[in-house]
């Protein structure tokens, strides 16, 4: 089945036309998403003049300057609806965006990655809030990993244009990458415009009394949230290690051409575009979504072992093992993805859904700015063994996952148990 015709199918889904604004809305975001992370790091590198340390400080350092203000706007998204919450984040995104093109050293790279960090995790939790929302009744795992299998479909499209930018390899090319990532942002933005207004699900203009009796920052006490946001966020490492150290390591360690790179990324992201929705079909509820994301662990250390031999035989056989290695990992993103998906909400009191994935997007922002350094140190600059040791972590944390899921379980059977008149 070739893209298009799953992208129709796709956004068939939904029978709320809200929830087809906002899966249309998605799909195109994440299209222009899909050109820059396969290229964004090799833009830097090779149209900006970045070094590759440079790239991945200025990277690094602008993601910690936004750490924190996924909360922050996912309460004001709570507090005031969600869907302008949204549509703001987007349109910052998208200046931050074309401002890339006026990066040709370490700190404009700072501001500019800075103001994408933002408006990246405004976007995520006040589209958390939104989608807490639109939820219906009983069915909000399944609208959940329908989005994350549109959310791949967007991806998959945008790695062929991505495939042609580093085939092309030109300043031209990188340009109309960065635009057409600006431009995605915008129509995304203009698609939740013709949503109606979302109430918002706590009152921004309490008085003073019932202020008082409600801890307005519930998220940040939450310890078995907080536990998960952890562990969740050093599984997390696997996105990067395809989109920040797959394609340094195919280009600089490897025997194959470079557009191999965008091409195993355009691989993966259709795999799990079309096994998202069926591989994940056994997430009811919290304890199938703990089970899925622990078995992912072992997975990726598989994968990424596969990954690591490319390093060394001829392009045919390196080519074969990336193949294979993006296979496993494709199969072990989906239940990773799909488990903290469903966790970060099944977890989560449902009137704060925007404070609690702000706080979820605290880990998953953490963990993008130390990204460039931990992966491209480990399965860039400590070659083989690096891939190995960061597959053992991955899978680590991912067991910890499950962990915290039995804690949380168990609390609230012990808070089910006790009567109500006690």
């Amino acid at each position: 089945m070739n893209q298009l015709t799953k992208l129709r199918t796709a956004l068939s889904g939904p029978q709320d036309p809200r929830q087809r604004l906002l899966a249309l809305s998605t799909v195109v975001n994440t299209i222009g998403m899909g050109i820059f992370l396969s290229t964004g790091t090799i833009f830097l590198i090779r149209s900006a003049g970045l070094s590759p340390t440079n790239a991945g400080i200025g990277l690094t350092v602008g993601s910690l300057i936004g750490f924190g203000s996924g909360v922050l706007i996912g309460d004001q998204a709570d507090r005031r609806g969600a869907r302008e919450v949204v549509i703001g984040s987007m349109l910052l995104e998208a200046v931050a965006s074309v401002g890339l093109l006026f990066v040709h050293s370490l700190w404009p790279l700072v501001v500019v990655a800075a103001a994408a960090a933002v408006g990246r995790s405004g976007t995520g939790s006040a589209r958390g809030a939104m989608i807490g929302a639109l939820a219906e009744e009983g069915k909000g795992a399944q609208l959940r990993t329908y989005l994350r299998a549109v959310t791949n479909v967007g991806l998959a499209i945008g790695t062929i244009g991505a495939a042609v930018v580093l085939a092309v390899d030109t300043r031209p090319a990188y340009v109309g990458m960065i635009l057409t990532d600006t431009i995605t942002f915008l129509i995304g933005a203009g698609i939740l415009a013709r949503l109606p207004h979302i109430p918002p699900t706590r009152s921004a203009g309490k008085d003073s009394a019932e202020r008082k009796k409600e801890r307005r920052w519930v998220a940040l006490r939450d310890l078995p949230y907080l536990a998960l946001t952890a562990a969740s966020s050093v599984a997390s490492l696997q996105y990067f290690v395809l989109v920040t150290g797959l394609p340094v390591w195919i280009v600089l360690h490897t025997a194959v051409p470079r557009w191999v790179a965008a091409v195993v990324l355009f691989f993966e992201a259709a795999i799990v575009a079309a096994t998202q929705v069926p591989a994940t079909r056994s997430i009811d509820g919290p304890r199938s979504a703990a089970r899925l994301l622990a078995l992912s662990g072992p997975l990726f250390l598989v994968s990424w072992i596969l990954i690591a031999m490319a390093s060394g035989p001829a392009a045919w056989l390196a080519i074969t093992l990336l193949l294979v290695g993006v296979v496993v990992h494709s199969l072990a993103e989906v239940w990773q993805a799909g488990g903290a998906f469903e966790l970060s909400f099944a977890l989560a009191r449902p009137e704060a859904h925007g404070q609690y994935q702000g706080v979820f997007g605290l880990g998953y922002g953490l963990t993008e700015a130390v990204a460039p350094i931990v992966v491209i140190a480990m399965c860039v600059n400590w070659g083989k063994p690096g891939w190995i040791i960061l597959g053992v972590i991955v899978a680590a944390a991912g067991f910890v996952c499950a962990l915290v899921e039995r804690i949380w379980a168990r609390s609230q059977a012990a808070v089910e148990a006790v009567p109500a008149d006690a």
